[in-house]
């Protein structure tokens, strides 16, 4: 096995046409701290998992049960698929994994791919708070700056980003400025009030704005936890 999706409790062809959002564990926790606010603000609905051949053995409780590296989400109501990654894929199933969900997305015919990142707020140079770049596929015009020439995206979020313009897709990448030293969650409030115009939407964002400092510390723990217990060996290891 290399890359699997699985899915429970739903078809691929009750998925057809679905808009699909996600973003990862990279600089400022964006692209994570949208996708599960919004998987948790919207009450969605875990439809499947990603499973890969070196697929990490670590799992927790989530606010929404039992918590797996990679899910995906369903709201019925907006016609919303998330694949919500509490870790990043290991570098050497990168590659393999953007494209298997790419490949997989386009099977699916989604009707567009929203991606949320983190653009380093060092290089802000104008008073918008957002860049943002698109395939050659998506018809999304957002009146902000495009992403400037000569700043790159990697990891994933790039993997994707260059998968999606292959298979054809329509995708859109968001890109808040965020702290890179820190945790960002007003970054990620900002993708997310984006993301409620250009779908119609109504998820309040507040609470990522007033708890920023309570949302960060949370997640900074889980972090340090999940980094420190991954690059033990097996009997250092804190099992439960």
């Amino acid at each position: 096995m290399s890359i699997k999706i699985i899915l429970k409790g739903i078809s691929e062809d009750e998925l057809k046409g679905a808009k699909f959002i996600t973003g990862f564990r990279t600089l400022g926790e964006v692209g994570y701290i949208a996708t599960r606010y919004l998987v948790l603000k919207l009450g969605m609905k875990r439809v499947g998992f990603v499973l890969t051949k070196y697929l990490r053995d670590v799992t927790f409780i989530d606010e929404y049960g039992l918590a797996t590296p990679f899910e995906l989400f369903y709201d019925n109501n907006n016609n919303i698929l998330v694949l919500l990654s509490h870790l990043l894929p290991l570098q050497r199933e990168m590659n393999i994994f953007s494209a298997k969900i790419m490949k997989w997305l386009k099977n699916i015919q989604v009707s567009d791919i929203l991606l949320i990142g983190g653009l380093d707020k060092r290089y802000k140079n104008d008073s918008s708070n957002l860049r943002w770049l698109k395939t050659s596929a998506s018809k999304i015009t957002l009146p902000y700056p495009l992403m400037e020439k000569q700043l790159l995206i990697i990891g994933p979020l790039a993997l994707f980003t260059i998968y999606a313009e292959i298979e054809d897709l329509p995708a859109t990448v968001l890109l808040p400025y965020a702290d890179r030293e820190r945790i960002d969650p007003a970054a990620a409030a900002i993708a997310l009030e984006e993301i409620n115009k250009l779908y119609g939407l109504k998820v309040d964002v507040s609470e990522l704005y007033e708890d920023a400092r309570k949302i960060e510390e949370e997640l900074q723990r889980q972090l340090e936890l999940v980094q420190k217990e991954l690059t033990k060996e097996g009997s250092n290891r804190v099992y439960m």
